[in-house]
């Protein structure tokens, strides 16, 4: 384990350019970090500082303990947090006045971005596509200033100071600056010109109230507008809000160093450019560097992803306990006149509806049942037993036994036991794979038992186990049946396609347009079947589905929606995949 020494790390981070001061429109070609003066003068005038830092990483690192026990809630990382923000505009020329349309695209790239809505993902290398993390967070403007006043959230204000540097002048009206808003409630961001070659530079949660917030190059701030290549797609406020939710590098700030994420590669150094795939360092395997993570340094268009585990020391901060919590109970982003609306907790796991299944069980009945932990034995249970609270792993993948037994009031019939498993947790046991065991019949009351294979591309979480016993070779998992039981049961299968991906990129849906205002057209994998139907759920924050969504030649029609994020579940029978979409 490497040792820590908050000394050398970035507390406050700066992104700059190389070579000397560079005029804005004059982009130089790599971006270099000069933080180690910054953090030492912070450190200097306030030396509690640096355990304020060590809470908050071992905070995180109990944050992700608790999720990595829990493989349900790795699933998916919905809207845990709204973040009003605000925006300084600072100008001493035109150009640098830059418009509101040109704040709303920054706007845009990080909710895209933080939300693994951006339209580039599919540019990460499949060796990394199942690490692919979402922040939770989404990021508006403000609409109520500190005093309770309606606000657009952009303050446009006009300064004498020709450039800034790294001294947070820009943060203080008594600098030619602007004053930042209660850092409890909002995220400040500066669009400024920055001298000294500088891109941008993010102060880490637990820092000073009145300097806590983003300063970014008013040229490489959002998309369009004065944004120049090659960092015009807003990657610089990814980076920098990234630190602001306390990210660090993702080499560690030092050769081979530790970013406190444990599914990032240990990498030498920075990375500039459009590094080739693989790039291997620091003997970190066949995959090498994760160059395309968000916290390294290349160019804009060479940038596409956070990890889960990213992911998960950005939630922390909102967790009990966590340095920006009170951003949860802020108003910011609540216009003026109307009723607060809570945060959205964590999106719950769409509840899957399941067929009725329900035999007679006054002659036969299930009495014994085990797959690997889990063992019952019971009597007549009237036809249906609900054991859903009961549960057992199975790992994606792998072979299983399972045994039962029938019990008998009348030993002269012969009965048939059927078991199925929802494996892509589509809420039917129709597709491939699904029916684990078909019993010939038999009259015995003896224990028996039959293998079955964990699908490798089964769904990972919990899902449907139903059992069927029933004196007709013909009785279905679905509807009632003359003489028998159907108990149910809950299987856990680890190992497998996340709630994220449908395994690897190839595998995946595509969303398109994405956000999307009248309908959303959902194109196939190149691994799908075309001729086979599709079956598509969509749920809003809360879990809830949302129905009655005309769907006809794998066009949804979105037009009925509020504006927002929703879930899609789409499934052709053999290919599940669950992606996230925005309504207009």
């Amino acid at each position: 384990m490497k040792k820590i020494v908050y000394s050398l790390l970035s507390g406050l981070t700066i992104l700059g350019l190389a070579g000397p001061a560079a005029l804005a429109q004059q982009m130089p070609a790599h971006r270099q970090c000069a933080t180690m003066e910054v953090l030492a003068a912070q450190l200097a005038a306030d030396p509690s500082y640096g355990a304020r830092l060590q809470a908050m990483d071992q905070q995180a690192a109990a944050y992700a303990a608790k999720k990595a026990a829990n493989p349900a809630q790795r699933t998916t990382s919905n809207i845990i947090v709204t973040i009003p923000v605000v925006v300084h505009v600072l100008y001493n020329t035109a150009a640098q006045n830059i418009s509101d349309a040109q704040v709303q695209s920054q706007l845009d790239v990080l909710n895209a971005d933080f939300h693994r809505l951006n339209g580039d993902l599919s540019k990460v290398p499949a060796a990394f596509t199942s690490l692919i993390g979402d922040a939770g967070v989404q990021f508006v403007l403000a609409k109520r200033d500190p005093s309770g006043n309606a606000t657009t959230g952009i303050v446009h204000k006009s300064t004498t100071a020709t450039s800034f540097d790294s001294s947070d002048k820009m943060k203080y009206s008594s600098s030619g600056g602007d004053d930042a808003w209660p850092a409890a409630s909002y995220l400040n961001l500066w669009s400024c010109n920055l001298g000294g070659g500088l891109l941008g530079y993010a102060q880490f949660p637990g820092g000073a109230p009145a300097t806590d917030g983003v300063a970014i190059l008013y040229s490489a701030f959002g998309s369009g507008g004065t944004a120049v290549a090659p960092y015009d797609l807003g990657r610089t406020a990814t980076h920098e809000v990234g630190h602001w939710l306390n990210l660090r590098h993702i080499w560690g700030d030092a050769r081979c160093g530790n970013d406190q994420v444990s599914d990032t590669p240990t990498q030498q150094t920075s990375n500039y450019g459009c590094p080739a795939f693989p790039h291997v360092t620091c003997s970190n395997g066949a995959s090498g560097d994760m160059f395309m993570n968000y916290m390294d340094y290349t160019d804009d268009g060479c940038m596409q992803m956070f990890s889960s585990g990213q992911g998960d020391r950005m939630d922390a901060l909102f967790a009990t306990g966590g340095s920006r919590a009170a951003l949860l109970t802020s108003q910011g982003g609540v216009a003026p006149g109307t009723s607060p609306t809570p945060t959205p907790t964590p999106t719950p796991t769409p509840t899957v509806a399941y067929c009725a299944s329900q035999g007679n069980a006054a002659a036969q009945f299930i009495d014994y049942v085990k797959l690997g932990s889990l063992s019952r034995s019971s009597g007549n249970d009237g036809g249906y037993y609900d054991g859903t609270a009961l549960s057992v792993s199975v790992a994606a993948g792998s072979g299983q036994t399972l045994s039962f037994s029938a019990g008998f009031a009348n030993k002269t019939a012969t009965v048939y036991f059927d078991a199925y498993a929802d494996w892509n947790q589509d809420g039917d046991f129709a597709d491939a794979g699904e029916t684990l065991v078909t019993d010939p019949g038999s009259k015995s009351a003896a224990t028996r038992s039959a293998t079955f294979t964990v699908p490798a591309a089964a769904k990972a979480g919990n899902t449907r186990l139903r059992l069927v016993l029933s004196a007709a070779s013909t009785t279905t998992p679905c509807g009632t049946y003359s003489a028998g039981e159907t108990e149910d049961y809950t299987l856990t299968v680890t190992g497998g396609a996340t709630a994220r991906l449908a395994g690897t990129t190839a595998d995946r849906y595509t969303l398109y347009p994405n956000p999307a205002t009248d309908v959303l057209t959902i194109e196939r994998p190149a691994s799908a079947d075309a001729r086979l139907p599709l079956r598509v759920h969509v749920y809003d924050l809360r879990g809830a589905e949302v129905a009655d969504l005309p769907l006809a030649n794998d066009q949804l029609r979105v037009s009925t929606l509020s504006q927002g994020v929703y879930l899609l579940t789409v499934s052709d029978g053999a290919t599940t995949s669950h992606q996230r979409f925005v309504k207009q």
